[in-house]
């Protein structure tokens, strides 16, 4: 099995902007979010390979961001950062993971599928806000697809 670390963000947000800008091309919307959540690095055993974004609200967090490095997909890795995700949410208290992504990222929405998430609802009209249409396969992006993963609960924590 693969295996990822999280690591707390230097305060030099900037640094990141390149892998966060790959999960969210609209560097406004996504420069407004940064700072209300938790900036993570995403390392395997050669370093920093990607960042993601979580943001608490009472018992759920939410993954606001989450990309690695091109030359890091396909391997597993994300699927294991997930896992590292879902562990670090378990082990803080939350007991639900969300994430959302447009209802034209085809392959996003099969690898959250895969990773253990939910349908969980849709935020219509979400891409509608922004400054430029978000198109993914020929698509016009319109809704966020939320998806949700139950986390174990405080009895079943180890």
């Amino acid at each position: 099995m693969v295996e990822v670390s999280l690591v707390p963000a230097s305060f030099d947000r900037e640094r990141h902007l390149p892998l966060l800008l790959e999960a969210d091309d609209a560097e406004d919307h996504m420069r407004g979010y940064l700072d209300r959540g938790e900036l993570l690095e995403i390392h395997d055993a050669g370093g920093m390979i990607g960042v993601v974004v979580l943001v608490r609200e009472a018992d759920e967090v939410e993954i606001w961001n989450i990309a690695l490095a091109e030359e890091h997909r396909g391997r597993g890795l994300g699927r294991a950062a997930i896992g590292a995700v879902a562990d670090r949410c378990t082990r803080a208290g939350a007991s639900r993971l969300t994430v959302g992504t447009s209802d034209c990222s085809l392959g996003t929405i099969a690898f959250y599928r895969k990773a253990g998430f939910r349908f969980a609802g849709v935020r219509e009209g979400y891409f509608d806000a922004y400054p430029m249409a978000v198109v993914e396969n020929g698509i016009r992006a319109r809704d966020m697809v939320m998806f949700r993963m139950a986390l174990p609960s405080d009895s079943t924590r180890t």
